[in-house]
């Protein structure tokens, strides 16, 4: 009976298979177009499809199933995975428009699901680079499009206003009704993106002319909000935004009301929080603190809830720390305390260049001795609850002062790890090179400025190289493998950068790897001798203490928090 089972499974297998083999790919296509994205259901269909061409060994409609799979599947790894091989494939049928868009999606997964920007950045780059030389004007203005966004949000607003004007020019010289009705719709789309963007661009540049102006044409422009919804929602955010600015409370609450519903109904969560946070401005310029709080909080629930931050909201956290305390509520001022330490880590993180730019009424070190201050208190009253009920409790306070070493040692990581990341993320001038001028005459009969400064730029090529991660290095052989001499290269840096040769390589190697850890969460699970061995290093123990030298923490305690760190976002 088992033998006679499995034949007849396989024969009808067999049958099965033949049947989808000459079922066509419209007609597998007709199956699962009608549901809407992100729906799991279709996925029996779509892999139908990627099946099919699999065994017709049809690359290109592979391509397409695998677009298909990304749009459908409802698993952020799952898009990610389907976006690998859709790379994969796009390389092997070798043709770079193909390859250009594979990058450009999956950059789009990191961007919309996983709000990772530096990782979204990266494919838009390889997908601009396999565009190049493309005829498809389209797919190359798109990609240009996608670069401003992360620009945007990276805090590059003059060089992300650049694109957007690009785009915008684009798309609006292509809007013609001649064309068939998906190009003219994608057109007008990207045509309403670009400008609401480059008005964002505008915002931030306090260009607030030239940002109104755009919101007021797209609004006017916008006539067919049910297949441009989420635009017109964007518009309105945009509108509710400028008249706020203008003191014009009770116009600007409409604004966002309606876009607040639009949004809401899209289910973009990003967009939302802002308009939240938007709300709660307004209602405390009303003096309404009910619902000024009620907003502010909602947008910490959104936070938690899909794990991203943008600078915008940030300062939502600063007034319900104020409020907090104002109201005497230490458990919530810790709490949103806490937030916004985290916020900033983020922001530190992934917004290098603007988180140096923000205003910030509660700076790190601040926050962090705030914090100190809370928990010491609320530690202590419970130190005093414990004495008065007993000696019996004894035990349990030795614990609690165990534990408050143990986050007494924590905070000082964090504070570190802090001060690092703040450190790495603003730009640093290089003030140890001393000027030629002031050489002495004695000192330029022995070493000319020519010479000074020729070894500089040598050392300067050697650090954009990165020949510092060779193994071994000792001076002699760094003079020579830069074209200097040891006696010239020494002086230089014991007199003008004012270290040793062994001090100078340490800080190079440390801060590369430190950079890597940071851009890279694959290194994050690397072993202490592997990342050793991938900066120069020949033993873990000299990398540790190396580590703790430059940085003033450990390297296991660095990826620790910065593991926490991405968890928690």
């Amino acid at each position: 009976m088992i033998i006679f089972n499995l034949m007849l499974f396989s024969v009808q297998g067999q049958e099965q298979q033949g049947k989808y083999d000459k079922e066509s790919y419209e007609n597998i296509y007709g199956l699962f177009e009608s549901y809407p994205e992100n729906d799991n259901r279709a996925m029996v269909f779509v892999n139908r499809y990627i099946e099919k061409a699999k065994r017709e060994h049809n690359l290109k409609k592979q391509i397409e199933g695998y677009e298909e799979a990304i749009y459908y599947t409802k698993s952020i790894d799952q898009k990610l995975s389907y976006a690998d091989s859709c790379i994969v494939t796009a390389i092997k049928f070798n043709d770079k428009d193909q390859i250009s868009r594979a990058y450009l999606g999956k950059g789009i997964i990191y961007y919309y699901n996983r709000r990772q920007y530096k990782s979204a950045l990266n494919q838009y780059l390889k997908a601009f680079e396999f565009s190049e030389d493309s005829k498809d004007e389209y797919l190359k203005n798109k990609i240009i499009y996608h670069l401003g966004m992360v620009k945007c949000y990276l805090g590059y607003y003059k060089e992300a206003a650049k694109h957007f004007e690009n785009t915008a020019r684009y798309f609006e010289n292509n809007i013609s009704e001649n064309l068939h009705p998906n190009l003219k719709l994608n057109n007008e789309s990207g045509y309403f993106n670009s400008i609401y963007r480059l008005s964002t661009c505008y915002k931030n540049l306090r260009l607030f002319r030239k940002e109104d102006s755009l919101i007021t044409i797209g609004l006017k422009r916008l006539k067919n909000t049910s297949e441009f919804s989420i635009e017109y929602g964007y518009f309105q955010k945009g509108k509710g935004i400028q008249l706020l600015r203008q003191g014009r409370l009770d116009e600007a609450l409409k604004h966002f009301k309606l876009a607040q519903d639009i949004l809401s109904r899209d289910q973009d969560y990003a967009s939302l929080n802002t308009v939240y946070f938007y709300l709660g401005k307004l209602y405390k310029q009303r003096g309404n603190r009910t619902e000024s709080l009620h907003y502010l909080n909602k947008v910490d629930s959104l936070v938690n809830k899909f794990r991203f931050i943008n600078p915008e909201i940030r300062e939502g956290y600063e007034y319900l720390i104020r409020d907090a305390k104002q109201q005497q509520n230490p458990e919530k001022q810790l709490y949103y305390t806490n937030q916004l330490l985290k916020a900033d880590s983020i922001i530190n993180a992934d917004f290098a260049m603007l988180s140096s730019k923000i205003h910030r009424e509660y700076d790190t070190s601040t926050l962090l001795k705030e914090k100190k201050r809370l928990e010491y208190e609320h530690r202590n009253g419970l130190l005093l609850l414990y004495f008065s009920i007993g000696i019996g409790f004894l035990l349990l306070g030795f614990s609690i002062w165990k534990s408050w070493n143990s986050r007494k040692r924590e905070n000082e990581i964090s504070l570190k790890y802090q001060e690092l990341l703040n450190k790495m993320s603003s730009p640093q001038k290089n003030d140890t090179f001393k000027d030629t001028s002031n050489i002495s005459i004695q000192e330029k009969n022995i070493y000319s400025p020519e010479i000074i400064n020729e070894v500089r730029a040598k050392l300067e090529l050697f650090e954009k190289k990165k020949l510092f991660l060779k193994k071994n290095l000792t001076l002699s052989t760094v003079a020579k493998m830069i074209g200097s001499n040891r006696t010239h290269v020494s002086y230089v840096l014991n007199e003008h950068y004012q270290m040793t040769f062994t001090m100078y390589l340490k800080i190079l190697r440390i801060k590369y790897i430190t950079n890597l850890l940071l851009e890279n969460s694959k290194y994050l699970n690397y072993s202490i001798d592997s990342l050793a061995e991938e900066c120069g290093m020949s033993h873990r123990q000299i990398f540790s203490t190396h580590f703790m030298e430059i940085t003033g923490m450990r390297p296991v305690d660095f990826i620790r928090k910065r593991k926490e760190e991405l968890n928690e976002f």
